[in-house]
């Protein structure tokens, strides 16, 4: 028997400029004042380039994969005491 679930599907959001102007501002604040070490880190990297592509094609929901990879990534580091929280 196959069971079907009565969800919606996940459409994209339509963001208005104010909506990316949080999100970058979530960016920066853990982009500035980065130890420089940091900076070079894959998973670092690979997330801010997520939020750039992301954000030149307009698509929302993966700038928010891109931001929550950051997100995690800082403070997954600062965690395990490989760095000072910066921001």
């Amino acid at each position: 028997m196959q069971r079907r679930w009565n969800c919606p599907k996940n459409e994209p959001s339509r963001w208005v400029s104010q909506d990316w102007d949080r999100a970058w501002q979530s960016a920066l604040r853990r982009i500035k004042g980065m130890p420089p070490p940091l900076v070079s880190d894959a998973r670092i990297q690979e997330a801010l380039t997520t939020m750039n592509d992301a954000f030149i094609q307009g698509n929302s929901n993966t700038f928010e994969v891109g931001l929550i990879a950051l997100l995690d990534c800082c403070a997954e580091l600062v965690n395990r005491g490989e760095c000072q929280q910066w921001w």
